[in-house]
Formats: structure tokens, C-alpha cells, sequence
């Protein structure tokens, strides 16, 4: 049966790309409340610097971006991996509607993962004639789950997939790192809420940014959206759309209410940001579209040389750390050399994705042999206050911060995880910033994520038994949500799975 569904899943081929002319994106915006922000800031960096302000709170990271969609004049560019249809996820395609009706040119480019099988309201913000919605290495079978199911199984390079995660106003400001667009990730879904972070810059790495996204937007594997609502039912109007949205961004006005659901005018507060941001010399690390047909994608190389530098220290954090050979290795290395090394990741009780935790769990004591300093979340950490946004509740609190810190000078943001997917599979962006101002503000972060109200110390002793301490509180089995928790995570551990997660 298995056999016959990917064989009719091989049948369904994709929509003809005629390649449309390479677009660049439009000029830096020379007018405008963002123009205007961008270029106090820069007067005052020094040659060749960046200005960097990190995003830690899941409240400021989303009035953030309503801040640059509301204030932009020229252009807005999009990618991500994930877009839901919630609340925040409505609200701000409902922003991006109101930016376009201004003549602001949207661009908005998503894999096709997370809206192949079920759809996904971003996607109809392409009937209006100044957006544009393209999708990354998509399914040709769109709808039902069973299909794209099979068609998974019949394609394999449906399992490369675009965990970019770049949002660009007006090419002055770009944010980059962890976080999708959905509530989990701006602290207002009540089983649990996201420990994340990202970066906002100006200046010169905000241009290499906007770069990036051409790259993709350009690439063969992204497709209009357009292309694949030929010949069926017509599509949805702009008005239905913004009708459907603000029907949402009612319904859910109550854990909405910490931000602005109308458009806004946020020069008051852009000008009380300026010091916020740290400058600090750059480097943008980003996979190119082309890993589709690569075997090694480069950013590994890069990401694994820049912590290979470590004299004394390393911090990592991963909220899926699924090591492979050559970062074991590393880790080993590091050791020997008597590099201080500190890793902290999801416990099971914190882990969305068991999979992930099975893959972790395998090599747990490989790491801990390395001399890693090992920490896993607390489901109860006391750090959840700072990622709820009031007047919603979380039961508990989850890590999806991908962060490094090597030897507080210098530091990493982004949005790949430590394991084969982020590593081999997928593409990804991040960024180094130079200097101890900004590598101390993450190596703080990830200071607090690993205090004991906030994580267990996993160590193992002579005998290869591992603990759990936190505090005075000493576990001799991990922690986790549950018997039935306990009980997948077992069965998984026992089947022949790779780790992919």
C-alpha cells in the first residue's frame, strides 16, 4: 500500500516555472519615520559596524515587527518556515495588508512545509496587487494530508526544507533568528509558550540580509503561489480576506490586548530605542538556495569553525542538540584543550518534538564524557514570566533559542538548531556579532536559562547513572510531562529512526 501511494505520489509533477526576470529588492527607503530612525543610528556607528539590538522577550519581539510593517515606506520582505493562522498570525498579515494598501511592495516568501498540507491564510494576501507570496521547494500535490504525505515519501528532496527566518523593512532593518510568526512564539498560547530570541540590525548587515532574500526569491525552487490556483475555484478577494482577518483579530482581542491591533504611529517609539542597540562589527552566516543539490551545506563549516576558535569558554544553546560525528568530535576537542563548554537544550518535559529528544538522548553521555556542562529546561522555569505576555497564561515554557557564545567576544544568532536537520538538511541564516557588548547581553541570556530555578544540571557518575539536580532537588530519571510522555519517548528510542529532527 505504502509502495502504491508514493507510486501515484511520483505522478503529480509541479506547475511549469517560466523563470521571472531576476528581481532585486527595491532601494533603501530614503524617506520615512524608518529611513530617518535608521540613519541617526547609523551616524553614529563606526565604519563598517553594525547596529544590533536582540529581541529576548516574546512581547517586544512582536511589537517590533508591527513597529517596521507599520512604519514602512517602500518595501517589505518576508521569509519564514512557519506563518500560522492564529492570533498574531492574522494580526499581522492584517498589518501587512494595510502596508500594501499605503503602495508599500510586500514580498513574502514561505517553505511550503507548513502550508502545503492544511492551507494557511498568509497565502491569500497574494490577491492583493502590491504582494507577491512565493513558496520554497513546495509539494505538487497541495490540500489533503495524505498526499503530501505520500508525495514526501516519492520525493526526497522534499526533505530539505527552508528554516529561514528574516524579516526586512523598508532594506534599513532586518530581524533574524529563532522565531516564526505564531503565538507560541510571542508568548500568548496557553499550553506553552517559547524561550527565543532574535536580533534586529541596521547598517551594512541589514543590506547583506536583504541580499539573502533576493537569493531565495530568485531561486528555482521558489514558485508563485499563483501558480498552483490555475483552473480551480477563484481566489478569495482582499476584501473577503481582510474580512476574515479582522473577524479573527476580534474574536482573539483579549490576548491581543498588549498590542496595537490598528495600525499605528511609533516614531515616539522608535526614538526611545536608539539605545538599545549595541554597534558591533558583523558577519552574516547563510546557506545558499543552492544546498537543494549540495551535500555539505557551507554554513555548517562556518558555524562549526567559529566555535572551533574557543581559548576558554563556549555557551550553546539548542533547543534540538542532536550532535553529529564531527560535532562530538569538536566537543571532545574543545575539552582536551580545556575550553569550558556549556551546553543547554529541552529537557523531555520542555521538548515539543520527542523525536528530537530520542536523537538527544542517545549521545547525552558522549557530551557529558566531552566534559560538557550539561543543562535541560525546566518545564517549571521561573524564566516563563519573562516570555508570557499578560493577560494570557502557559502551562509551560519550551526552549527555541539558538544561540553560541565563544569566549565573551563574540556571539551567534540565528536559526539553526545543533542537529543533522538544521546542519545537513535544511537551510538557515544567523549571525556573529563582534565585541563583549553584544556577546555579553547573549552569554546573559543563556547565564539566566541555566540558573537552577530555570534548569537541571544533568551529570553522570562513575557508572554511567545519570542525575538531574536543580538546587537541592536531585532527579534519578529525566524529567518529563508524564507516563505517556515517557512511554513514546521509550518506543521511539527503540526504533531504527535517523536523527532528522
Amino acid at each position: 500500500m505504502i509502495a502504491l501511494a508514493a507510486g501515484l505520489a511520483a505522478c503529480a509533477t509541479l506547475p511549469e516555472r517560466v523563470a521571472p526576470a531576476p528581481e532585486a529588492a527595491l532601494p533603501v527607503a530614503q524617506y520615512g519615520s524608518l529611513a530617518d530612525f535608521a540613519e541617526r543610528i547609523e551616524a553614529m556607528l563606526p565604519r563598517g559596524e553594525s547596529a544590533h539590538w536582540l529581541l529576548d522577550r516574546n512581547q517586544l519581539a512582536f511589537t517590533a515587527r508591527l513597529a517596521l510593517v507599520d512604519e514602512a515606506a517602500v518595501s517589505l520582505d518576508l521569509q519564514y518556515f512557519i506563518w500560522q493562522s492564529d492570533a498574531t498570525g492574522h494580526l499581522l498579515a492584517d498589518r501587512v495588508l494595510h502596508a500594501a494598501d499605503r503602495g508599500v511592495k510586500v514580498r513574502i516568501l514561505m517553505d511550503d512545509f507548513g502550508v502545503a498540507g492544511r492551507g494557511g491564510d498568509v497565502l491569500k494576501l497574494d490577491a492583493h496587487p502590491s504582494i507577491e507570496v512565493r513558496v520554497f521547494n513546495p509539494w505538487a500535490r497541495r490540500g489533503a494530508r495524505f498526499h503530501t504525505a505520500t508525495e514526501f515519501l516519492a520525493r526526497p528532496m522534499l526533505n530539505r526544507r527552508m528554516h529561514n527566518k528574516t524579516f526586512i523593512a523598508d532594506g534599513r532593518f532586518a530581524v533574524l533568528g529563532g522565531r516564526n510568526i505564531g503565538d507560541r512564539y510571542f508568548g500568548i498560547y496557553a499550553p506553552f509558550v517559547q524561550d527565543d530570541l532574535d536580533v534586529m540590525v541596521a547598517g551594512p548587515a541589514a543590506r547583506v540580509v536583504t541580499q539573502t532574500f533576493d537569493a531565495y526569491w530568485n531561486s528555482e525552487h521558489s514558485f508563485p503561489i499563483a501558480l498552483f490556483e490555475r483552473d480551480r475555484r477563484p481566489r478569495q478577494s482582499v476584501a473577503a480576506t481582510s474580512e476574515e482577518l479582522h473577524a479573527s483579530i476580534e474574536e482573539r482581542a483579549w490576548v491581543l490586548e498588549p498590542f496595537s491591533v490598528e495600525p499605528n504611529d511609533w516614531s515616539a517609539y522608535l526614538e526611545g530605542l536608539v539605545a538599545s542597540f549595541v554597534p558591533a562589527g558583523s558577519t552574516i552566516l547563510w546557506e545558499s538556495p543552492d544546498i537543494m543539490d549540495a551535500t555539505r551545506p557551507r554554513l555548517y563549516e562556518d558555524f562549526t569553525d567559529f566555535i572551533a576558535t574557543a581559548e576558554e569558554e563556549v555557551l550553546i544553546s539548542s533547543p534540538y542538540f542532536i550532535p553529529d560525528a564531527k560535532f562530538r568530535d569538536l566537543l571532545h576537542a574543545l575539552g582536551a584543550r580545556g575550553v569550558r563548554v556549556v551546553v543547554v537544550t529541552n529537557s523531555l518535559a520542555t521538548n515539543n518534538h520527542v523525536v528530537a529528544h530520542t536523537g538527544y538522548r542517545r549521545w547525552r553521555r558522549d557530551v557529558l564524557a566531552a566534559g560538557v556542562e550539561l543543562y535541560e529546561l525546566r518545564a517549571d522555569a521561573q524564566a516563563i514570566e519573562e516570555y508570557v505576555t499578560p493577560p494570557a497564561t502557559a502551562g509551560r515554557l519550551g526552549l527555541h533559542t539558538k544561540a553560541v557564545v565563544v569566549d565573551r567576544t563574540r556571539a551567534f544568532v540565528g536559526s539553526p538548531n545543533v542537529d543533522p536537520r538544521s546542519m545537513v538538511l535544511n537551510t538557515e541564516i544567523g549571525l556573529i556579532g563582534e565585541g563583549r557588548a553584544f556577546a555579553n547581553r547573549v552569554a546573559a541570556l543563556v547565564e539566566r536559562d541555566i540558573a537552577p530555578e530555570n534548569s537541571w544540571r544533568v551529570t553522570m557518575d562513575e557508572d554511567g547513572w545519570l542525575r538531574w539536580t536543580s538546587g537541592d532537588e536531585v532527579l534519578r530519571r529525566q524529567p518529563a510531562q508524564g507516563f505517556m510522555q515517557r512511554a513514546i519517548e521509550f518506543l521511539l528510542n527503540i526504533l531504527p529512526l535517523k536523527n532528522q529532527a
